[in-house]
């Protein structure tokens, strides 16, 4: 097993240096989520114009980086997430989860349209 993965496992945050700057965007994740479709991910996180060198991917949110995408089985406030999708698994599977997913890029992508 990978030591990330262990950690993640165990619910374990791991230590971050103050003096190093960390990624500016979150995606969260649940500690079983396979991440195996990155490409999936990828091509999602370019619709929105944030790239996989960009994100962090966590169980937990933390204090910082901006959460893009909340793909999480059970979702805790605040919601703050631009995107909120059921897991990678769910929505890799199922046409109407791909569909909302759609939607809520559409609907980001429209809000910064109008506001510049």
């Amino acid at each position: 097993m990978e030591k990330s993965a262990f950690l993640d496992a165990m619910n374990i945050t791991r230590w971050r240096s103050a003096d190093k700057p960390g990624k500016p965007f979150l995606v969260l994740h649940d500690i079983d989520a396979d991440l195996s479709a990155q490409s999936f991910i990828e091509q999602v996180l370019g619709l929105v114009n944030v790239t996989l060198d960009e994100c962090d991917f966590d169980c937990e949110m933390h204090k910082g980086p901006q959460v893009v995408w909340d793909m999480r089985k059970t979702k805790r406030r605040p919601r703050v997430a631009w995107l909120v999708t059921a897991p990678l698994n769910d929505v890799m599977q199922n046409g109407d989860e791909k569909r909302q997913l759609w939607q809520q890029i559409c609907q980001l992508l429209n809000t910064r349209q109008s506001e510049r």
